[in-house]
């Protein structure tokens, strides 16, 4: 969460949200919470919230090593086991 965000966001509710919504878009529509499971997530204090598995792609961000360049690299990494569209 970026600290400037610190003083008006709540940041176990923000890391709450941010899981919940990763369950949302799980590949394996499965593994998807139901809206009333959602509810019930947001809603309880004491809800266990499961760990959302890693998506098919996701993004990192690699720092150049270079101090005179502040441009930041973004790469996709694809994983190879899906190969057929849904």
């Amino acid at each position: 969460m970026d600290s400037a965000l610190s003083e008006t966001c709540n940041e176990n509710e923000f890391v709450k949200c941010a899981q919940i919504g990763l369950l949302c878009v799980q590949d394996e529509p499965g593994d998807r919470p139901t809206m009333s499971n959602i509810l019930t997530m947001l809603d309880s204090e004491t809800a266990t919230i499961p760990i959302p598995s890693q998506p098919t792609f996701f993004t990192t961000k690699h720092q150049s090593c270079s101090s005179s360049s502040s441009k930041q690299e973004i790469s996709m990494q694809i994983d190879s086991s899906y190969q057929e569209g849904r």
